[in-house]
């Protein structure tokens, strides 16, 4: 099987996923995500009005930040994306790439057959970057 060396950028609204099948050859850009959710504020999230929050009485569940939630379903879609990758046998490695904290939050989404194939992460949000300016910037700073 060719190496199929994968690189993900992301951040909570936008993921970008990269291959390169050797160290020679250029990045190609594979797939991207958009999840308008992760950009917006938590008063666009959230219908009900900010402010008390029931959490503090017993057997009521605490209140999570929209936020929070919208990450961790982009996260959750971006993991099950890549569960199916590693299933299909079309990634051999991939190195993570993504701002904090939403890095944090996509890891844990990982299963354990996807976080095998992951060789490196950073905190570090690429997602703007050209392809070129990717590949320039992967190729210096972690040799990839």
């Amino acid at each position: 099987m060719a190496q199929k060396h994968w690189i993900l950028t992301a951040n909570a609204s936008v993921a970008r996923l990269f291959e390169r099948s050797g160290m020679t050859a250029p990045l190609t850009e594979l797939a991207d995500w958009m999840h308008a959710e992760g950009s917006m504020r938590a008063s666009e999230l959230e219908r009900a009005p900010l402010g008390h929050s029931l959490g503090v009485r017993p057997g009521l569940a605490p209140r999570t930040d929209p936020q929070r939630r919208a990450r961790h379903a982009f996260a959750h879609e971006l993991a099950d994306w890549l569960h199916e990758a590693v299933l299909a046998h079309r990634i051999t490695d991939i190195t993570v790439l993504a701002s904090n904290p939403f890095l944090g939050e996509l890891l844990a989404q990982l299963d354990s057959g996807v976080q095998k194939m992951v060789t490196a992460h950073h905190p570090l949000d690429l997602t703007a970057l050209s392809v070129q300016a990717l590949d320039h910037k992967v190729r210096a700073d972690f040799s990839l």
